[in-house]
């Protein structure tokens, strides 16, 4: 099964289902506990497909960071929702392509011409 059909069963009430998403997003937690003890980070951005059901994983990563964080101030680090939705990934590699390259090959034109 796809993430996006346990998603789909878990929000219909599928117990299994709810299960798994309970266990993902405790271990999505767990790892982004860790970002938040080492960089105390004032925003994590969370994107990808998985995240259109962010409603399921949301209150379970919320609370392992709070759960895990009790040394440095978890509650100044906030969880949001990448605006770009899933194509964020490849909007920003065409952005770093963009950035580095588009100067070079600007000055090649202009001397080349």
């Amino acid at each position: 099964m796809s993430a996006k059909e346990i998603c789909a069963l878990a929000a219909r009430g599928d117990e299994l289902a709810r299960r798994t998403v309970e266990r993902e997003a405790h271990y999505l937690g767990l790892g982004l506990a860790n970002l938040v003890n080492i960089f105390c980070p004032e925003v994590i951005v969370l994107g990808g497909s998985v995240m259109r059901s962010a409603a399921l994983f949301l209150d379970g990563i919320g609370a392992e960071i709070r759960c895990i964080c009790t040394q440095v101030p978890s509650e100044r680090t906030s969880i949001r929702l990448a605006s770009l939705g899933s194509q964020a990934a490849i909007i920003g590699a065409a952005c770093t392509w963009h950035h580095r390259f588009s100067e070079k090959l600007g000055e090649r034109l202009v001397i080349g011409s």
